[in-house]
């Protein structure tokens, strides 16, 4: 589905770094906020290790969760054990091959996370899936970034740290590698290593694509344009009303 997968190293980065709670600019209390009248079953999809699924739990809303990376997951089913909460329904699953036993009433992508699928067919497959498995009347709304045409630069490059609760660090060296403006994506090369000590530990490589030219959110600091896109289900087509 996508060039990127979030791997042992990749899942401690995200955990240490937008941990549980972590909201990017208010996307958790607005998801919160808007799901809070339904009723009925809730996908989080591209859910990673619960970062707004787990303050969805503790809402008190029926949420399952859904990534492609079992790293992910598994971080999330351990955070949702730390806090007492049941833990919910996970699935590994890839978007573009989705069959999931359940419908939902609700489903939503947040923090822009479906520009991670690698080119515009796989992302409509995807979108096509998830509104297969609404119900009559259900509801997608995800979230996406705004294009930087402001940003003129075709490769960059560096290095960052971050420190673990254990003691460990993890660096992290990334360089954009690929920028398409006419195909609307970069792929950017990723490289983390563990240390302690002073000692190097492990090492893995993840090479990361994102379309439309959106800067990810770092720290928070972004506000959060409450725009989403919202596709309702009044019949079950056989394929997507656009």
């Amino acid at each position: 589905m996508s060039f990127s997968y979030y791997g042992p190293l990749c899942t401690e980065v995200y955990n240490a770094t937008k941990p549980v709670g972590h909201s990017l600019g208010g996307d958790i209390e607005f998801y919160r906020d808007y799901l809070m009248n339904c009723n009925g079953r809730i996908l989080e999809a591209m859910s990673g290790s619960g970062r707004m699924l787990i303050p969805l739990l503790e809402a008190g809303l029926n949420v399952d969760g859904l990534d492609y990376s079992t790293d992910m997951l598994d971080s999330c089913r351990a955070l949702c054990t730390e806090r007492g909460l049941p833990v919910p329904e996970l699935f590994a699953a890839d978007l573009e091959t989705l069959h999931l036993p359940f419908r939902y009433e609700v489903i939503i992508i947040a923090a822009g996370s479906l520009l991670l699928i690698q080119d515009r067919q796989a992302s409509i497959k995807a979108l096509h899936n998830l509104y297969l498995h609404l119900e009559p009347g259900g509801r997608l709304v995800l979230d996406l970034f705004l294009p930087d045409v402001t940003n003129t630069t075709s490769h960059y490059s560096g290095t960052s740290t971050v420190q673990l609760p254990d003691g460990d660090t993890i660096t992290m060296e990334s360089k954009d590698i690929e920028v398409n403006m006419l195909q609307q994506y970069k792929v950017s090369l990723i490289r983390y290593e563990k240390w302690r000590h002073g000692s190097h530990r492990t090492a893995t490589a993840c090479t990361t694509l994102v379309r439309c030219r959106g800067a990810p959110h770092d720290s928070g600091t972004n506000r959060f344009h409450r725009c989403c896109c919202i596709c309702r289900l009044r019949s079950r087509p056989a394929t997507l009303p656009f």
